[in-house]
């Protein structure tokens, strides 16, 4: 299956705050959700309504992932599938149970070790994979060529000043960002983190895609745009080709299964998603809250996920994304 990749850079460190309904909190994964509707508002500000239609019926997504640059080949991450380990002699147990991303290349050697009738990852065959950082796995290539531990990519606060408008008081609070920043190593090798999203092939979308996209890297992702915050300096676009069959996926974007889709689920999370409806501006009115499948869950294939309307009033569409793309493996 042909899949491009879009790669979003920024000169500098990149910073984003993605809300958690609080303006305290910020999300550590950009949603496909979250990506389709600032897209969105970037395809209506060049086309106006025309052209949202086609858009929406056949744009598929992926969420947003990080990548890092600086040795032979871009490490893509991606996150780790939400598949349970079995064996007693894996190194370091619990430290698996916390790794949030695992690079593209050590996704294809753990699902190697995936046995389908426990529906389960044989911890007794990991051998050829190394931790880049307590939340990041990558392959022992990979990890040679770095020749250290690093973290590019986490949380930083701050402080913020809140005016109450009834008796004008301040108040003094702190902003969490998420912040991926350039790691020098001891050896002196400079590593560029990015911001990547998949997309399947659709030639007929482009002439409509790419526009939206050039003005989507100016107008930015996620809250905070105004102090400069998801906003990127340019992009690259790359093929990629991801397997086309499979007994089983692990999915890659922020799913809501149609109904005969359901019993499709093996290991998944659940992911509450309500908010504010923007529609070029702010209209205060807040979308039907609903629960979509978390990235990285296990479901069998085929699954394709489908696009809900979520606006609270009859005369309004507003659409929340839910399609798949999904790592198709047996």
């Amino acid at each position: 299956m042909k899949i491009e990749v879009i790669k979003l850079f920024k000169e500098g460190p990149i910073l984003l705050h993605i809300g958690l309904r609080r303006m305290d909190r910020t999300s550590i994964t950009i949603h496909s959700d979250t990506l389709f509707s600032a897209l969105s508002n970037s395809l209506i500000k060049l086309f106006g309504n025309r052209e949202f239609g086609i858009f929406e019926e056949r744009i598929v997504l992926s969420s947003v992932f990080p990548g890092l640059r600086g040795i032979s080949r871009d490490i893509l991450f991606l996150p780790m599938p939400n598949i349970p380990l079995k064996g007693e002699n894996l190194p370091e147990h619990k430290r698996y149970k916390k790794l949030q991303w695992i690079s593209l290349e050590a996704l294809k050697e753990l699902i190697e070790c995936f046995d389908a009738n426990s529906k389960s990852i044989n911890s007794e065959l990991l051998k050829g994979l190394k931790f880049l950082n307590s939340n990041s796995l990558v392959t022992r290539r990979e990890f040679e060529e770095i020749q250290e531990e690093v973290n590019f990519l986490g949380t930083i606060l701050e402080p913020k000043v809140s005016l109450s408008r009834e008796t004008q008081e301040s108040n003094l609070f702190f902003q969490e960002n998420l912040e991926l920043h350039t790691i020098k190593t001891s050896s002196y090798k400079k590593l560029i983190p990015f911001l990547y999203f998949l997309r399947i092939k659709d030639k007929e979308l482009d002439s409509i895609f790419i526009p939206t996209l050039n003005l989507f890297i100016e107008e930015g992702l996620g809250g905070e745009r105004t102090t400069g915050k998801g906003i990127f300096d340019f992009y690259e676009r790359e093929e990629l080709e991801l397997p086309d069959n499979g007994d089983f996926e692990i999915t890659l974007s922020l799913t809501l299964p149609r109904k005969e889709e359901v019993d499709k689920l093996i290991y998944y999370q659940l992911v509450k998603r309500d908010g504010f409806i923007y529609y070029q501006r702010a209209t205060g009115l807040r979308k039907r809250t609903h629960y979509k499948i978390r990235e990285g869950s296990l479901v069998k294939s085929p699954y394709l996920g489908e696009n809900i309307n979520v606006s609270p009033r009859e005369d309004m569409r507003v659409i929340s994304y839910g399609r798949s793309i999904g790592f198709k493996f047996s």
